[in-house]
């Protein structure tokens, strides 16, 4: 398989099974002796939640992803040409299509059960508006391979296209293995910023859960003095209707003497 193959099938997988499939595919190019493939490989990010979700989007929505590349080209063609009527029209185009994008997105994320966090939507939301500015953006975006935000620029904010080491006079070996050591660098600090992302879309979730706890422990609470209250106001009742069958019982012997 290309390395393009290999990150098609990575970035498809949820954050928290990338990094054991990458290590396996890896491994699987050093045992075939693709050294360089297998340290390409490794190079790949790990994606964040926002990362992730793009990915997904892009996968499961091509043609409304096509349809915001269309928008965005012709954004910036209409801001080349200063055409104000038609810049207006497109802005407002522009909100409609990620508006629509991100709840769609969002679908897709609670369908996957991965909900996203209110975080993961601003970044997603970024991201398609970065596409929109930027034909760098728009390519990337378009690769299905993103592993975080992307900015206006063409890169991402905090992961995304790996920084090109240059020196001048510097042996092609040496740049070579800096390159590397760069990639390798990004690497490791992606999935440490994937990994943050994770943790904390988990602390969202346990926060939710306790907070459902919580209110099921209140409305258990609601319901037992309910139920204290039903067995008092019953025994109070079998109380009563004991001592008047004993006051009609005495009455009755009474009148039997």
């Amino acid at each position: 398989m290309s390395l393009d193959e290999i990150a098609d099938e990575l970035y498809a997988l949820p954050p928290r099974d990338f990094t054991a499939a990458r290590n396996a595919r890896a491994k699987e190019a050093r045992e075939a002796g693709d050294s360089d493939l297998a340290k390409r490989i490794t190079a790949l990010g790990k994606p964040t939640m926002t990362g992730w979700l793009t990915n997904q989007l892009v996968r499961e929505r091509p043609d409304e992803i096509r349809a915001l590349l269309e928008l965005g080209a012709s954004l910036r063609e209409a801001t080349a040409s200063l055409a104000g009527d038609e810049l207006k029209e497109l802005s407002r185009q522009q909100r409609q299509v990620v508006q629509a994008l991100v709840r769609q997105a969002r679908a897709l994320a609670d369908a996957a059960g991965h909900p996203a966090t209110e975080d993961t939507a601003r970044g997603l939301e970024q991201t398609l508006h970065a596409a929109l500015a930027d034909e760098a953006a728009a390519e990337q975006l378009n690769a299905g391979h993103l592993t975080g935000v992307l900015s206006p620029t063409g890169f991402p904010g905090d992961s995304g296209a790996t920084p090109v080491t240059r020196a001048t006079g510097a042996r092609k070996g040496d740049v070579d293995e800096a390159r590397q050591a760069s990639e390798a660098a990004a690497a490791a600090y992606e999935d440490a910023q994937a990994d943050l992302d994770e943790a904390g879309a988990a602390l969202a979730e346990a926060a939710q859960r306790v907070d459902d706890v919580k209110r099921q422990l209140a409305e258990a609470d609601e319901a037992h003095r309910a139920a204290q209250r039903a067995e008092r106001e019953a025994r109070a009742t079998a109380d009563k209707a004991a001592r008047a069958a004993r006051q009609a019982a005495q009455r009755l012997t009474n009148l039997q003497r």
